[in-house]
């Protein structure tokens, strides 16, 4: 009551009180920051599948890492999630808002969509000092000297279609090429170095094709290509939205080049999509596929979805692949704090150090060349067997 004065036992009891309302803040502030990375994912939109498959692999990345690996020197790695639609404006958008409103020194990682996005963002991406990858295998991103924060986690476009050029001018010297790809710079990226490669193998390209990046009907499009005598037909810039559309065409008409792509066109779902059409068509990949069980990363990852409860379904070479970036950044992130830099600066460092990390044989290497990992395998699709087989051995290509 006002005015009564306390006993030196009810001092003592509303001191202890006071404490203990005083120390549930400074506990809590006491907790560890987390460690983000953000993610920014086509959701919604032409690519929706491959966004969706993405995101699981991140989420069990990032569970894995936390779970089983005390996540980043004891500070749990956050996951940051924004959807881009696979359009260049709401990704610009959504990027600007993660990085105005998280911590610099705790935001240390973007993976970003689409090449069209990243070419985009590449400017502000440099200027905040941010470490960045994306879906993209962009050559234009691949230059340290320009972009010196941003890493391609796998060869160019570039690197792919070399590689898809050097199998055609040792089958065929001189053969007559058809390139179709999309109206985006997904699509467009490699295309250049494909026409200056091609003259110097002497090797003739016969047609140009540019697409939507959804086709549905292929059939005015294979005319073409058959009109044009093309022994080999090079597609760039879809995820299976097209090359099974192609494909069964082709079957139609009896067009019986060879079709080949990059690293989009080696996932099952084209072979789902063409069927019988499918058979022996040529894709580069660098990354393990789901059911190659004797790679621990895959063991690693079935494993944890089971013990997690996770749908048992076979999972895409989007989700292989995001699961890889998700787990080597973090081992970059964990290196960076051993070495007390755990900033934007110490991970990129610890990036560029990657080289005896395997990655749990997700990838042949981590030796990055200029930014980029150039190694590839040729896939030959199976239609059979419903899946891609090895072809080739490992293809450096730098």
């Amino acid at each position: 009551m006002p005015g009564k004065k306390l006993t030196r036992r009810q001092l003592l009891k509303t001191g202890a009180a006071t404490a203990a309302v005083l120390a549930a803040p400074r506990w809590v502030r006491a907790q560890p920051r987390p460690v983000k990375l953000a993610v920014l994912l086509p959701l919604t939109g032409p690519f929706a599948f491959a966004g969706a498959a993405a995101l699981e692999a991140f989420q069990d990345a990032v569970g894995l890492v936390n779970d089983e690996l005390g996540g980043i020197a004891g500070r749990p790695l956050e996951l940051i999630v924004e959807d881009t639609g696979y359009d260049v404006a709401k990704g610009t958008a959504a990027f600007n808002r993660v990085v105005n409103r998280e911590r610099p020194d705790e935001l240390l990682f973007v993976y970003g969509d689409s090449t069209g996005l990243s070419k985009a963002l590449a400017p502000e991406i440099t200027r905040l000092g941010l470490p960045y990858t994306a879906t993209s295998y962009s050559g234009e991103l691949a230059d340290p000297e320009r972009y010196p924060t941003i890493y391609v986690f796998g060869p160019t476009y570039q690197d792919m279609m070399e590689a898809l050029l050097r199998e055609i001018a040792a089958r065929k010297p001189g053969a007559r090429i058809a390139l179709v790809y999309s109206n985006s710079e997904f699509g467009r990226d490699p295309i250049p170095y494909v026409k200056r490669r091609a003259a110097a193998l002497e090797l003739e390209i016969v047609a140009e094709e540019v697409t939507p990046l959804v086709l549905t009907d292929a059939g005015p499009v294979v005319l073409k290509l058959q009109r044009a005598r093309a022994d080999y037909v090079l597609t760039q810039g879809y995820v299976a939205t097209a090359e099974p559309a192609l494909l069964k065409a082709a079957r139609e008409f009896g067009f019986r080049a060879t079709f080949m792509g990059t690293y989009y066109s080696a996932s099952n779902a084209l072979i789902q999509r063409a069927g019988p059409a499918a058979d022996g068509f040529l894709a580069t990949y660098h990354n393990a596929y789901w059911y190659e069980v004797d790679v621990p990363g895959i063991r690693r990852a079935r494993a944890y979805r089971r013990q997690k409860g996770r749908p048992n379904k076979p999972m895409t070479t989007y989700y292989v692949g995001a699961f890889f970036v998700g787990l080597t950044v973090a081992e970059a992130m964990r290196r960076a704090a051993a070495a007390n830099r755990l900033s934007r600066e110490g991970v990129l460092e610890a990036l560029g150090n990657l080289a005896d990390y395997d990655a749990f044989g997700l990838i042949h290497s981590l030796r990055f060349v200029r930014h980029r990992l150039p190694y590839t395998k040729l896939y030959r699709a199976d239609a059979r067997a419903r899946r891609y087989v090895p072809y080739s051995d490992w293809i450096q290509l730098a």
